[in-house]
């Protein structure tokens, strides 16, 4: 039994969609009515809905807010908003709260053909959920498929995709709404790394039609796998150009501060404007070498040239490889290369180094 709440602060509007709604042919019934988002809050706990139909402008809490604050405190109910025309494309925001989809106003006899069609799909999936295909609905599954979108890990959706799993889901009685669930986890993985949520809307509405357009059960099947390794391709692709252009950037700037005693990782992090976690993560994929090690090595190679010309004191050495204490620069070049500084240059002098 679908379980719908109503919201809207017109009475009649709930009085007609009470009247007008095909509650047999998507087997609902109606767990509560609200006048405003604040009341629909309170109800959330007592009544549990599966759906909430909500207008988009109401006083005090609008329709988009309410979504947010449902999405928040209980992700897994699903909304679909009444909106007029000069609302529509601020209602598409919404795609990121768990709305469903808009319906325009006023209701005409097709909209509300499509509003009882939405809810019997919903129906249908929540029948799939409390049966055989609550799997594809558990946060296990939802967490690995978006953990390998991030890492851009093969190797779980090759494993997930091939598995006795993915084809018994969808091979079902109807794998439309399994191929929906599975689709709109691509959606809310770009919701999530911010990208322009009006290009997603548009993305994910022409994805979920392709797919329903669909007759062939494989050819969905085939449709789905493509859409998650073609995210795949673009993440990784992204995330290679990112590392290496921060890499990139990172060397340079080092080459060309390392020998300033001022300069330290927490300085180069805040010239680049990313934490230093990050950078030394990027850093090491894109270099294979540690970067705090890099700098010192960078700074020991440097001394060695230096310590060669007599002309310079201990202490400039230090200074011009970057250290402005001298005793913990002898510790450190004595604990890199085997020899105090005064050491090295004795050893080139006797002609058992040769001078860089």
């Amino acid at each position: 039994m679908l379980r719908i709440l109503l919201v809207d602060d017109e009475k009649y509007t709930i009085e007609g969609l009470i009247s007008m709604l095909d509650w047999e042919r998507f087997e609902g019934e109606l767990a509560g009515t609200a006048s405003s988002g604040e009341d629909a809050l309170k109800l959330l706990e007592s009544i549990h809905p599966d759906v909430i139909i909500s207008d988009i402008k109401m006083g005090g809490m609008n329709g988009i807010e309410l979504a947010r604050q449902v999405h928040e405190k209980q992700e897994q109910i699903q909304m679909i908003l009444l909106t007029a025309h000069g609302e529509f494309e601020y209602a598409r925001q919404a795609i990121r709260y768990g709305v469903i989809d808009y319906i325009l106003k006023p209701i005409t006899r097709d909209k509300l053909e499509q509003l009882n069609c939405l809810l019997e799909q919903k129906a249908q999936q929540l029948l799939l959920r409390q049966k055989s295909y609550q799997t594809v609905w558990d946060d296990s599954l939802k967490e690995r498929l978006l953990n390998a979108l991030k890492t851009g890990n093969r190797d779980t959706l090759d494993e997930f995709f091939q598995s006795r799993l993915y084809h018994e889901l969808m091979n079902g009685d109807d794998c439309d709404p399994v191929g929906i669930q599975l689709l709109n986890y691509l959606y809310l993985y770009l919701s999530d790394i911010n990208l322009n949520q009006d290009a997603i809307s548009y993305s994910r509405n022409q994805t979920m039609e392709n797919f329903l357009e669909m007759t062939d059960r494989k050819e969905k099947m085939d449709y789905i796998i493509t859409r998650y390794y073609d995210l795949l391709t673009g993440v990784t692709q992204q995330k290679n150009a990112h590392t290496d252009a921060i890499a990139a950037y990172a060397l340079r700037y080092i080459e060309e501060h390392f020998a300033d005693p001022e300069f330290n990782l927490s300085a180069l992090s805040y010239a680049m404007h990313v934490s230093l976690s990050h950078l030394s993560t990027v850093f090491k994929q894109a270099t294979g070498v540690n970067l705090s090690a890099y700098v010192t090595e960078l700074r020991m190679e440097q001394a060695k040239k230096l310590l060669s010309d007599m002309h310079f004191q201990i202490s400039e050495v230090s200074t011009r490889s970057g250290y402005s204490d001298a005793k913990y620069f002898a510790k450190l070049f004595k604990k890199k290369t085997g020899s105090t500084p005064s050491e090295y240059r004795n050893l080139i002098i006797q002609g058992g180094i040769h001078g860089n």
